[in-house]
């Protein structure tokens, strides 16, 4: 396996760089695209491999993140299509829907407030039915999904209420970062219940908006996983029947939990359980996960390490080098610095919807 980087550049324009999100090749494109948050707001297409910087939006918050403060730090995300962007605060209240096409804000975001500092702002963009629908937090317990051309929300529903006792769907769960199965139909959650407990769910995207509003909460297809403690640790899909999950305990001691979503066990009335497939340890440490379609690749302050999903043994590394982001499109992971990025493209790649 080629384990050659290439690195390039940070245009000043850009810096500092806030945050980074994969594109869509366009027409003339010279290796994979990005679309680049600087601190003073500009969101700019940019392609390393020729240094073309392209200006597209401004992204502007007036909003104060949250009454409690909490270390907020704003994330961009961008729809596989490449025409809609979102810039949230991670840890934070609000966000904004930007159309890169316009530069305009196209849908304003309000996650609420209660216990907002605890979780990433729960957001991921989808299709359905061939059109672009983004998944995003209403309230600290509720997700809901609008249709980004029309501004429809598709899974209207009566609100859960914990104050009425007879409500029949009253949904405990604080939600936290949201990710998508690489067909995009199964959307990861993971969130967290009292007394803070992590409990990553995960549920088919289809089925919540083909035939049930409320699959979100309590639907057929609606798993959880709670055998892991904490949340807000990496987390990745390996392909569509594995997602590598990590959890580290009071001890000091870290596992990585291999799901499989596909996989379900009733273990009570109402309960259905998502089955690991596989766990071994891992250190603890400040890392992230991801992934080239067969391996967990995992970032750590020494490098780039390849590891067997199965046996937790390492297969391959790349000292150095410490991705923050990979492109859905290409697989490319990039490490941005103050004034260089350094990048490297695992040899084989299936484009991932999510």
């Amino acid at each position: 396996m080629a384990m050659i980087t290439v690195d390039v550049a940070v245009p000043d324009v850009l810096r500092p760089v806030v945050d980074v999100a994969a594109l869509p090749a366009a027409l003339g494109d010279v290796g994979p695209a990005w679309l680049v948050l600087s601190e003073d707001g500009r969101l700019a297409r940019w392609t390393p491999t020729t240094g073309e910087v392209q200006d597209v939006a401004r992204y502007r918050e007036e909003r104060p993140a949250s009454e409690y403060g909490g270390g907020v730090r704003l994330r961009l995300h961008v729809s596989r299509c490449g025409r809609w962007a979102a810039v949230v605060q991670d840890r934070g209240r609000y966000g904004t829907v930007v159309d890169l096409t316009t530069g305009s804000p196209a849908l304003t975001l309000d996650g609420g407030d209660y216990c907002c500092e605890t979780v990433p702002f729960a957001l991921a963009f989808a299709e359905h039915g061939g059109r672009p629908v983004v998944v995003h937090r209403t309230g600290w317990n509720r997700l809901d999904v609008t249709d980004l051309a029309s501004g429809e929300v598709l899974t209207a529903r009566d609100s859960p209420d914990r104050d009425e006792e007879d409500a029949e769907y009253d949904l405990d769960y604080f939600h936290g970062a949201l990710s998508l199965s690489p067909d995009g139909t199964r959307v990861y959650d993971g969130g967290w219940v009292w007394q803070p407990w992590g409990m990553p769910a995960v549920w088919s995207l289809t089925a919540w908006l083909h035939d049930n509003p409320y699959e979100s909460e309590d639907g057929p297809s609606y798993a959880v996983y709670p055998e892991v403690s904490e949340w807000n640790w990496p987390v990745v899909w390996i392909d569509d029947g594995r997602i590598a999950v990590y959890d580290r305990d009071d001890a000091g001691s870290g596992t990585v939990h291999v799901l499989d979503p596909t996989s379900i066990e009733l273990r009570s009335p109402g309960v259905r359980w998502i089955k690991a497939v596989a766990t071994f340890p891992w250190p603890v440490g400040d890392f992230g996960f991801f992934t080239d379609g067969e391996h967990l690749l995992i970032a750590d302050e020494a490098g780039l390490q390849g590891i067997d999903i199965t046996s937790g043994q390492q297969m391959f590394a790349i000292d150095g080098f410490r991705p923050a982001r990979q492109d859905r499109h290409t697989g490319t992971l990039i490490q941005v610095g103050s004034a260089n990025a350094r990048l490297w493209t695992p040899p084989e790649w299936t484009a991932r919807a999510g």
